[in-house]
């Protein structure tokens, strides 16, 4: 179990360094100094061994996100801390590797689509409700509302002909666009901290 496991966690590291349709079983098998026997024994081919790796990797994403929301002290501390979170991500990801699982391995795609996309709208919204009561966040905003909206306009980013990756790094367009949602939801008090933060930061 816990070579599978590291094979996974290898294959992971290759598929986002390099994108998930140029990495071969070879190449896996190599990395991870085990047989393709051996690989083959765990997934029957490379679509199965691709979905294994999504589900680690929401799991883990899951797991990361919710010691966020715990640890952090109010709910602007929370976004911007995954909003760093996220764009770590990004850094350390091929831009193509989004493209390559919604056109070559569908319905990997469509577990990020339903399982992992479901999960970001519930963060937002708790986020948001918290937001709220602790008076960072406008009163006004209904948080089913503004979850939905974080979350197509996040699968937006990944939409390749709305946002060519020749003209724009995801880095570029997720800090614009949380940018953005910040200002759209924050009071006068919550944005004054969060300019502290950003001056801070730079």
């Amino acid at each position: 179990m816990t070579k599978n496991l590291r094979t996974l966690d290898i294959a992971m590291k290759l598929f986002m360094k390099f994108g998930v349709k140029s990495v071969t079983m070879d190449d896996i098998s190599k990395e991870a100094g085990v047989s393709k026997k051996t690989i083959y024994a765990m997934v029957t081919n490379k679509a199965q061994l691709i979905d294994f790796v999504v589900e680690r990797y929401m799991l883990s994403e899951r797991n990361d996100i919710n010691k966020i929301v715990a640890d952090s002290k109010n709910a602007l501390e929370e976004m911007i801390k995954i909003t760093e979170h996220v764009i770590y991500f990004l850094r350390n990801i091929k831009p193509s590797l989004t493209y390559d699982l919604k056109k070559y391995y569908k319905t990997s795609w469509d577990k990020v689509e339903k399982t992992h996309f479901t999960f970001i709208r519930d963060t937002i919204n708790a986020n948001i409700k918290r937001g709220k009561k602790e008076k960072i966040y406008r009163e006004v905003l209904k948080e089913e509302i503004i979850a939905q909206m974080y979350l197509q306009l996040s699968n937006s980013m990944v939409n390749d002909d709305l946002f060519p990756i020749k003209s724009f790094t995801k880095v570029e367009l997720f800090e614009n666009f949380v940018d953005y949602h910040m200002h759209g939801i924050l009071t006068e008090n919550g944005l004054k901290k969060y300019k502290e933060y950003k001056s801070n930061d730079e």
